[in-house]
C-alpha cells in the first residue's frame, strides 16, 4: 500500500475586525497569524519570491459588491463600454434602412465603405468580448449558486468559438445548454459575414426636378439687304449655311444639326403617319420613323446634364403649300428674263433678275408694317416678327401672302412655282440623352403650340424688310452662273452629296429641260421651306454664335439687338407666354432628368442576420452586466491566482475574500509556479523516487516531472 505524503497543517488564525482593511504584513505578523514552516510562508524573506510588501487585506469582509468593488469607477466603465459595444451596429442598421433606395453620393459613399469595413473587422471581436464574459459571469453566478462541474466546464469552455464546439465534443455533453452556446456562437462569423452582404450599389433609372434653356425662334428677325447688320452676320451664315447643305444624308435625316441642335420636325409629316393624337394633341414619333425637318438648323439648347432630360419646346417654323408648276418661254434679251418677280412687282424682290441668275424668289402679300403703323407700343426696332405685333392681333384676319420661285433653264425656259407661306406655331417633347463622350437630342412627341400666337398667315415674310433680305441674301449664299448652284441641287435632291457640289446648273441646260419639273411641288415645299427656316432663324441676331455652341451667358439686352436670355425657368404657360411676348431671347424651362445612376440596395435578408446577430450580442453584454451585479462572490473562475489561492502547496493568506482573480493576480504576479513533483518519497538510485505527485506549487518547492515516472 502507497504511504500518504506528509500534509503539514496550520491553525487557522482569525484577524481582528477593528484592524484595518489592508496593510503590509510583516514576517513576524505572519508567523503569529499563520505559523508552519518556512516553504509556506508566501512573505518569507529569504525567498525570491517574498509577497511580503503585498496589500494585502487584514481583516475578513462581507461578500457584497459594494460601490468600492464591482460599481466603482472600473467596474462601471466596464459595464457600460461592454452595453454599447453592440450601438455601433445598430447605428450600421439604421444607416442602410434609411439609404436604400437612395443615390450614391460620394463622401456619404466613402463613410458607408469605412463604416462596413470597419464593422466587419470588429463584429467578431466585439461579439466575442460580449459573449465570453458572459458566458464567465453566468458561470459565476451559476457556481454561487450551486451547480455540476459539468455545467461549468461547458460554461467556462465557451468563451470562444473553437473553444465552445471543442468543448462540448469532448464532454460529449450535447444537454439543452451545450445546443444554445453553440448557436449563440455560430452568430459570431455568420454576423461578420453579413456585414459585407447587406448593402451593395445597382444602377437604377432616378428622376429629379431640373431645368434647360433654349434659344427663342420666334424673336425677331434681322434680315435687311444692306447695312451693317448684313456685314455682321451674313458671312457667318454662308459659312454655316454652305457646311449644311453639304452635310451627309445621315446628318440631314439626323435629329441633330451638324453642331448638336436639336432639330425640329414638320407637324404636318407626323400627322401624315396616320398615329392618332392623345387627348391632349400629342402625337407620338412612331418608331423607325424619320421625320422631315423644318429645317437644317436645329434650335441651341443648353444645360443638357448627363442622363436621359426630357422637356417641352415652344417653336414656329414657316411651311410652303406650293402648286402645280409651269414652264414657260423667256423674252428675247435686252427684256427681262422674267416680268413676274422684280422690285416693283407683282412679286417683290430686292432687285430685278440678272442675266446671270439661275433662279428667283420674290413676295406678293400684306404689308403688316402699314397695318401697325399707328401703334406706338415700345416694340424694339425693328419689329420684324409675328409676335412683335399686339396681342390684339391674333383675333384679327389677314389675306395669306404668295412666295413666287422661278428657275431659269438657260435662255429658253423658265419654271414657277407659287407657293402659300403659313406660320405653323408647334410644341414639342424633346428627349436628350448625353453620356460624357455623346449627346444626342430628338424630338419624341409634338402638337399645335396651346400658347396664344399670331394667325398662320402673318409670317416673317409679312414683314418688307425681312423679305428684301431674303431675296437679295439667300440667293447670293452660294456661288451661281456658271458653277455648281447648292441650292438648286439641294432641291432637286438633298441626299447626295456629290449632285449637290457638283452637278450643273439649270443656266447651262439648252437641251429644252426644265431640272425642277422632276421634283413634286409636295417636295419642293419642304425642301425650300427648309432653306428658308434655316435663313430665318440665322438672322436672328447674332444666332450664328449660338448654333456653334457659344454660352447664352453672352446674350446681352441691346437696344438694336433685342433681349437678354432669362435664367428664371418659365413655371407656366403663363410666365413662357410672357417671355414670348418681350422677345425673350432664350428661355429656361423645368425639364426631368433621368439617370441610370448608381444607388444603395439592401439586402434585407442579410439586414436580418446582421440584425439578429447584432441583437444577440446585445443580450450578451445585457446577460455579462446583469449577473456580474447579481453574483456578490468575487470572479474565481478562469484566474490562475484563483487556482494557487486553493494550493496547499502555493500558501497565500486566508484573506481578501472579496477580491477578484484578477486582483489577486495583481499581486502574486511575480511568484513563479510549477506543475511539478511534490513528493518526500525517497529517491533511488537512478534519481527517480518510486512514486510521485503531480501538483501546483512554487517552483522552488517541486521538481520537474519525469517520463516514465509514476504520479498520482
Amino acid at each position: 500500500m502507497l504511504s500518504q505524503p506528509h500534509i503539514q497543517t496550520e491553525p487557522v488564525m482569525f484577524i481582528s475586525p477593528a484592524a484595518s482593511p489592508t496593510t503590509s504584513y510583516s514576517e513576524s505578523d505572519f508567523e503569529k497569524r499563520y505559523p508552519g514552516s518556512e516553504k509556506s510562508s508566501p512573505l518569507s524573506t529569504s525567498s525570491p519570491q517574498s509577497l511580503h510588501t503585498k496589500p494585502w487585506p487584514e481583516r475578513p469582509q462581507e461578500l457584497n459588491k459594494t460601490h468600492r468593488d464591482e460599481w466603482r469607477l472600473w467596474g462601471l466603465i466596464v459595464n457600460c463600454v461592454m452595453l454599447m459595444l453592440p450601438l455601433p451596429f445598430f447605428l450600421l442598421f439604421a444607416a442602410a434602412i434609411v439609404v436604400n433606395g437612395n443615390a450614391v453620393n460620394e463622401q456619404q459613399s466613402k463613410l458607408l465603405d469605412f463604416a462596413v469595413k470597419a464593422a466587419t473587422t470588429l463584429f467578431p471581436i466585439f461579439f466575442g468580448a460580449s459573449t465570453g464574459r458572459a458566458a464567465i459571469k453566468f458561470a459565476t453566478w451559476r457556481l454561487e449558486q450551486g451547480t455540476n462541474l459539468g455545467h461549468l466546464e461547458q460554461l467556462m469552455g465557451s468563451r470562444t468559438i473553437w473553444s465552445t464546439f471543442n468543448t462540448h465534443f469532448q464532454l460529449r455533453s450535447f444537454n439543452a445548454i451545450g445546443v444554445v452556446l453553440m448557436i449563440i456562437w455560430c452568430f459570431e462569423p455568420i454576423g461578420g459575414q453579413s456585414v459585407q452582404q447587406i448593402l451593395t450599389t445597382v444602377e437604377e433609372a432616378t428622376t429629379i426636378d431640373t431645368n434647360v434653356a433654349y434659344i427663342n425662334s420666334r424673336q425677331q428677325s434681322y434680315s435687311s439687304p444692306k447695312g451693317p447688320f448684313q456685314n455682321q452676320w451674313f458671312p457667318g451664315f454662308s459659312v454655316l449655311f454652305g457646311s449644311a447643305l453639304l452635310s451627309t444624308a445621315d446628318v440631314k435625316m439626323s435629329s441633330e444639326d451638324l453642331w448638336g441642335n436639336v432639330k425640329i420636325p414638320y407637324y404636318s409629316s407626323i400627322a401624315d403617319t396616320g398615329a392618332s393624337a392623345d387627348a391632349d394633341g400629342w402625337i407620338e414619333i412612331p418608331q423607325n420613323f424619320t421625320p422631315i425637318y423644318s429645317s437644317l438648323f436645329g434650335i441651341p439648347v443648353s444645360n443638357i446634364q448627363n442622363g436621359n432630360t426630357t422637356f417641352h419646346l415652344e417653336s414656329t417654323y414657316l411651311e410652303l403649300a406650293c402648286g402645280n408648276m409651269s414652264v414657260s418661254a423667256q423674252g428675247a434679251p435686252p427684256a427681262a428674263r422674267s416680268d413676274l418677280i422684280s422690285d416693283i412687282g407683282p412679286f417683290l424682290s430686292f432687285q430685278n433678275i440678272s442675266i446671270n441668275d439661275a433662279w428667283a424668289l420674290g413676295y406678293q402679300g400684306p404689308d403688316i408694317a402699314v397695318v401697325q403703323d399707328g401703334d406706338n407700343t415700345p416694340y424694339m426696332y425693328p419689329k420684324s416678327c409675328p409676335d412683335c405685333l399686339p396681342l390684339d392681333f391674333t383675333s384679327k384676319t389677314f389675306d395669306a401672302g404668295t412666295l413666287a420661285f422661278q428657275e431659269f433653264s438657260g435662255f429658253d425656259l423658265t419654271t414657277t412655282v407659287l407657293c402659300t407661306p403659313a406660320q405653323r406655331y408647334v410644341e414639342s417633347e424633346i428627349v436628350c440623352a448625353k453620356s460624357p463622350e455623346l449627346q444626342l437630342c430628338k424630338v419624341t412627341a409634338q402638337r399645335p403650340s396651346v400658347l396664344p400666337h399670331m394667325p398662320s398667315t402673318i409670317t416673317p415674310l409679312s414683314f418688307p424688310s425681312v423679305v428684301m433680305g431674303l431675296t437679295a441674301l439667300l440667293p447670293n449664299s452660294t456661288p451661281q452662273y456658271n458653277a455648281v448652284n447648292m441650292v438648286e441641287n439641294y432641291i432637286y435632291n438633298p441626299a447626295t452629296q456629290a449632285t449637290i457640289i457638283s452637278g450643273e446648273t439649270s443656266f447651262g441646260s439648252n437641251d429644252g429641260e426644265t431640272p425642277l419639273m422632276s421634283v413634286t411641288p409636295k417636295d419642293f415645299g419642304d425642301r425650300f421651306g427648309q432653306l428658308l427656316n434655316s435663313y430665318m432663324y440665322a438672322s436672328m441676331w447674332n444666332a450664328t454664335p449660338y448654333l456653334l455652341g457659344a454660352p447664352f451667358s453672352g446674350i446681352e439686352a441691346n437696344r438694336v439687338g433685342g433681349n437678354s436670355a432669362s435664367f428664371i425657368t418659365a413655371e407656366s404657360r403663363i410666365d413662357l407666354a410672357a417671355m414670348i411676348q418681350n422677345q425673350t431671347a432664350a428661355f429656361t424651362v423645368p425639364a426631368s432628368l433621368s439617370t441610370n445612376s448608381p444607388v444603395y440596395y439592401v439586402y434585407f435578408s442579410w439586414l436580418f442576420v446582421f440584425l439578429v446577430a447584432s441583437l444577440v450580442m446585445l443580450g450578451a453584454s445585457i446577460v455579462g452586466v446583469v449577473y456580474s451585479r447579481k453574483t456578490i462572490v468575487p470572479d474565481y473562475l478562469g484566474y490562475v491566482s484563483s487556482l494557487a489561492k486553493e494550493s496547499q502547496y502555493i500558501r497565500m493568506p486566508d484573506v481578501g475574500v472579496n477580491m477578484d482573480g484578477i486582483d489577486k493576480a495583481r499581486l502574486v504576479k511575480d511568484v513563479k509556479v510549477k506543475l511539478g513533483d511534490v513528493s518526500e518519497q525517497p529517491v533511488t538510485g537512478d534519481g527517480q523516487g518510486m512514486i510521485g505527485r503531480l501538483a501546483f506549487a512554487r517552483a522552488e518547492d517541486c521538481r520537474s516531472v519525469k517520463k516514465g515516472k509514476l504520479y498520482i
